[in-house]
């Protein structure tokens, strides 16, 4: 596997792990490739959540699997890849398909981000990429359509999205607005804090918990206290296992984006648990909301503290039956790790 990194741990790094432990536990051996990418700058997050998993295995399974950071044609992924049964590229390597291609592996590419159109030499190398790849996996109809305005037979919308947190918390013990997510602009935390602050609820009925850092978060914490916003807690970054307790605990999930988010993974885990979302009709967030959350408008404050008041007058009946509505249609999204495993296995038999 090849996946280009920013040095930190988010919905890729989750993604294949996920994936990689479920090979591991059925015999294969997976060797990890993180490319660095733009801007890469290692917070120890990915090598934290990976001992945390790979802590839990026997050493025989440890032995099966290797991962390591690399750089652009780094001679690493030309070894990889000449010596492996099948590639799979997250997101568009070109190296990763060049090798691939030069070496006659099957390649599967799984495709995060939505196409952006342009003349420029890097777009069209990943354009070359997607459509090289044997297997083409898009991560939700919002990017598949970016890309293939006419469906290909081998490509498909597989959610990367497998494994999810099972407790529950009841509705009344639930409390408060919650977000996770990086701490950048285009997550919407400037316009979460500001319709917050307009909202002005009760601090200890209604607080906004913010999960997550980044580079935002001296402004973050000058505009709380410049502001004398009440009721904001900073828990930073936390493990997977917190992040879990922290979303099913809220009352509602907010996610509100503003530059066509691919994906979202954040409101599909929170509808697992039953805790119904807050979140802006922006790219795939749209979907994986679900069609019972409350929407607002992108970059739109207004729209969103209207959201956040809406969800804060809601009486216990309305709000159980928010509960129950949000779980509607998961199945879309959460498919058994098989899948995955029983793709590779097609194109490998057909090598």
């Amino acid at each position: 596997m090849i996946a280009p990194c920013l040095g930190k741990f988010g919905g890729i790094e989750t993604f294949c792990l996920t994936l990689i432990e479920d090979l591991i536990h059925k015999g294969a051996m997976v060797r990890l490739l993180r490319k660095k990418v733009a801007g890469f700058e290692n917070d120890g997050s990915i090598q934290k959540n990976e001992s945390e998993i790979r802590s839990t295995w026997n050493k025989e399974k440890s032995s099966r699997f290797s991962s390591e950071f690399v750089r652009n044609y780094d001679g690493k992924i030309k070894d990889a890849i000449k010596y492996c049964n099948i590639v799979h590229l997250h997101n568009p390597i070109v190296e990763g398909m060049w090798y691939a291609k030069r070496f006659k592996k099957p390649c599967v590419v799984t495709v995060y981000n939505w196409r952006r159109i342009g003349l420029n030499p890097r777009l069209l190398a990943w354009k070359w990429t997607v459509a090289q790849a044997d297997r083409r996996w898009y991560i939700s109809e919002f990017v598949w359509d970016s890309w293939e305005k006419e469906r290909k037979t081998n490509s498909a919308r597989l959610p990367v999205v497998s494994k999810m947190p099972m407790k529950e918390t009841l509705p009344q013990r639930r409390k408060g607005f919650l977000f996770i997510g990086r701490w950048v602009p285009n997550k919407g935390i400037r316009i979460l804090l500001e319709a917050y602050r307009q909202l002005n609820p009760d601090p200890k009925v209604w607080p906004l918990i913010l999960v997550g850092d980044g580079p935002l978060r001296s402004e973050v914490l000058a505009t709380i206290k410049n502001k004398s916003i009440q009721g904001v807690q900073i828990p930073g970054f936390v493990s997977e296992a917190e992040r879990h307790r922290y979303t099913r605990e809220a009352k509602w999930m907010v996610t509100p984006p503003h530059t066509k988010e691919d994906l979202g993974l954040t409101p599909l885990e929170s509808r697992f648990v039953g805790v119904p979302c807050i979140a802006t009709t922006d790219g795939g967030v749209k979907e994986t909301a679900g069609t019972h959350a409350l929407f607002c408008k992108p970059g739109d404050v207004f729209s969103l503290m209207k959201c956040l008041k809406t969800a804060s007058k809601m009486d216990d009946a309305e709000y159980l039956k928010c509960t129950r509505l949000t779980k509607e249609g998961l199945e879309q999204y959460v498919r058994p790790l098989d899948e995955y495993t029983e793709e590779y296995v097609k194109l490998l038999d057909r090598k």
